[in-house]
């Protein structure tokens, strides 16, 4: 009966140790850049199909983050390292031709939580399109960037 007494106390107080900060939650995470559409009249359009690649600075030149079809808007993760600027990606068709649009930025790191530590938020955004087919040019909207709710940029098709 000892034995039973000790393990319940021990698995009692186990489990009672963990805390609300254990878990992170979409707020507390690093934001990612949100893109949506325009035709050349200014219209917000979905597009058929969508790849956007993202040069990390790695080994490998990109990394596809998104091969979608009926896309209205896209969300782009951005380099978490030292790097000032993250070179993206887009392409209308898999073997189409495709559009380096680099996003320069100033970071920001602030502390979540024991659990999360440190998410990074974005300011200053600016935008340079290095190659123009298919996208047509890159309308700034919001410049920084702390959470996902708003439009940062539209690109132009």
């Amino acid at each position: 009966m000892k034995n039973v007494i000790w393990i319940f106390g021990l698995l009692l107080i186990l489990t009672s140790c963990g805390s609300d900060d254990d878990i992170c939650l979409g707020e507390e995470s690093t934001p990612r850049l949100k893109l949506k559409f325009h035709n050349v009249n200014q219209q917000l359009i979905r597009l058929d199909t969508l790849y956007v690649d993202v040069d990390y600075g790695k080994t490998t030149l990109t990394s596809i983050i998104t091969a979608q079809a009926n896309v209205d808007s896209v969300f782009v993760p951005l380099r978490i390292d030292e790097s000032p600027y993250t070179d993206v990606y887009v392409r209308r068709r898999l073997a189409g031709p495709r559009s380096k649009i680099r996003v320069t930025y100033d970071t920001k790191s602030i502390y979540v939580s024991p659990a999360c530590g440190f998410k990074i938020n974005y300011e200053n955004l600016k935008t340079d399109l290095l190659q123009s087919d298919p996208v047509l040019n890159v309308e700034p909207n919001h410049t920084s960037l702390t959470d996902e709710s708003k439009i940062n940029f539209y690109l132009r098709f």
